[in-house]
């Protein structure tokens, strides 16, 4: 009887594995087929289209139609953009050392980087630089101006610029150096004791500035801790879970990656003996523009019960991309993998693919999701009201997605509503009054940045009275008493119709919005940052009561 049964397993065994290998060697002969046809249209098109191509440029557009069929984060890049990309992502490139902007066709030094070389040979904040090289910088792009301006270190160039102050025409010959980039945009200590971390992206440099962040707080006698991701798009992976290990203790889990397709992509990551600041409150600030790495940061500490998490519903970016570089020096970026919080939510929001979907996926991420369409009874989860911003403590709304079985205290279509736009839901979601029309519009045009630098320009103007000290400029700078002659000025030459209604509705936050900017100017991005925070930031303003220390410093 064994025999027997040993021999039909063997049969089936044996069929098994005919049956097998016939589906196998179709499907690679399937593949062969969609190879063989890619490889048809690229020697059809290079050999008989009517107009010359480039090899390279038509193999690059077939990679780019291919990943664009794909999810809206697989791209394909060129060798330029790996090189500006990897550049930004290392933490420092090759360059003269300025932040820039061009605005009005004319390109602007907004702050020579302190310690750099163009601040080294007197560049200042407000110079135009006119000419590259001996030629025109007039109308040059952003793109342009990183060709241009970024270069090997030791190399020279000659720019020529006008500085409206003197209202002469300078030359510099300026040697590019190596610039190291900072992924921490601002550290400071607030009057109540709380600590103070913008973090504007995560490079390869940032678990290290951020433990020299945390460690500078310390000693300056920091309570609790505010950690802004607003605005932060992400980027290295394991540099999330570094800070997130800053708080966290040995083996509490960070995040896990799952693939469909490839069991090495899965990967679980735990904290480990970072110790950084792991009892004292933490709150982290979010909003739409929160993507990827922050997610990871953000829902790490939430589903760790180790930090509050403030503001918006965030981006929704849970995938996980490889970059595969090519032999001319262009890469494609791939989706690998998804990636999911301790308590595992998945963090990706629903997507079409194509390109047309696309589109779409980064057009939604402009709409913010309100908690008015998610909550049943929204007053009942009402924190704090006031004039600019409603406050909602949403309770047990960030367990619903792991547990599915709690989404019954949400409606079936707003349960749906929830998981299909992904991302971090804050545990105080914060919903602003929407700022005017016209104030919208001097901000799309760049009308701050314009004012600011038209105050600076004025010998006359009382800022110019407080250029040496941030601290001073923001207690008793009181903003120009001729700002709405200022505004109607700048309308008129940007072609925007003043409303008289709306400046007076708006003009606290114009006068904010200028003096934020003047501050940039004068003192950095961080100068910026620190008017925002200390004298208006409401999120900061929500941190603090929810910490336990709400104080002047931050209303």
């Amino acid at each position: 009887m064994s025999r027997i049964l040993t021999v039909i397993v063997m049969v089936v065994v044996l069929a098994f594995g005919v049956f097998l290998g016939t589906r196998l060697n179709r499907g690679e002969q399937e593949g062969k087929g969609s190879e063989r046809k890619m490889v048809d249209a690229y020697s059809l098109i290079r050999d008989l289209y009517v107009d010359e191509v480039q090899a390279d440029s038509l193999a690059g557009a077939g990679i780019k139609g291919m990943v664009e069929s794909l999810d809206p984060h697989s791209v394909y890049l060129e060798p330029e953009e790996v090189s500006f990309s990897q550049a930004e992502f290392d933490g420092n490139f090759d360059g003269i050392g300025i932040e820039f902007d061009v605005i009005n066709d004319t390109l602007l030094v907004v702050t020579p980087l302190s310690g750099g070389p163009s601040a080294a040979v007197g560049m200042a904040a407000g110079d135009r630089i006119v000419a590259i090289d001996s030629v025109s910088a007039i109308g040059i792009t952003h793109q342009e101006v990183l060709r241009k301006l970024r270069g090997k270190r030791g190399t020279t160039v000659k720019l020529k610029v006008f500085r409206p102050l003197s209202g002469k025409l300078m030359d510099f010959l300026v040697t590019r150096e190596r610039i190291s980039t900072s992924s921490i945009d601002a550290v400071f200590v607030l009057k109540d004791g709380t600590g103070y971390i913008r973090l504007s992206r995560f490079v390869a440099t940032t678990a290290g500035e951020f433990r020299k962040a945390l460690a500078l707080l310390k000693k300056q006698g920091m309570k609790n801790l505010v950690i802004d991701l607003r605005g932060n798009p992400g980027g290295f992976l394991e540099q999330a879970v570094e800070v997130a290990d800053e708080f966290l203790h040995k083996n509490q889990l960070v995040v896990y990656t799952k693939s469909a397709k490839n069991a090495v992509e899965d990967a679980r990551y735990e904290a480990k003996s970072g110790d950084g600041f792991e009892k004292g409150k933490v709150a982290v600030l979010v909003d739409k523009g929160s993507a990827s790495a922050s997610e990871i940061l953000a829902g790490a500490l939430q589903d760790n019960k180790r930090a509050v998490i403030i503001g918006e519903l965030t981006f929704g970016k849970g995938l996980v991309q490889r970059q595969f570089e090519f032999k001319d020096g262009s890469a494609m970026r791939l989706t690998v993998s998804r990636y999911y919080t301790p308590s595992g939510r998945q963090i990706q929001r629903t997507y079409r693919k194509g390109g047309d979907g696309r589109d779409l996926y980064y057009k939604d991420a402009m709409v913010n999701l309100q908690p008015m369409k998610l909550f049943a009874a929204p007053e009942s989860y009402l924190y704090l009201k006031n004039s600019d911003i409603s406050v909602y403590r949403t309770g047990s709304l960030p367990g619903v997605l792991s547990r599915p079985e709690n989404g019954k205290v949400l409606q079936k279509g707003q349960y749906d509503l929830l998981r299909d736009a992904g991302g971090i839901i804050p545990d105080y979601w914060v919903s602003g009054r929407p700022y005017a029309d016209f104030y919208q519009e001097l901000y799309a045009t760049g009308s701050f940045e314009y004012l600011a630098q038209r105050i600076l320009d004025d010998p006359a103007s009382s800022v110019q009275k407080h250029r040496k000290s941030l601290e001073r400029f923001i207690s008793d700078y009181t903003g120009e008493s001729r700002l709405e002659a200022l505004v109607m000025k700048v309308c008129a030459e940007k072609k925007i119709t003043f409303k008289k209604q709306a400046f007076i509705q708006e003009r606290k936050n114009i006068a904010l919005a200028v003096k934020a900017r003047l501050a940039h100017r004068m003192f950095g991005a961080e100068g910026q940052i620190r008017v925002y925070i200390m004298q208006s930031d409401p999120l900061v303003m929500v941190a603090s009561r929810v910490l336990g220390s709400e104080t002047s410093a931050v209303r």
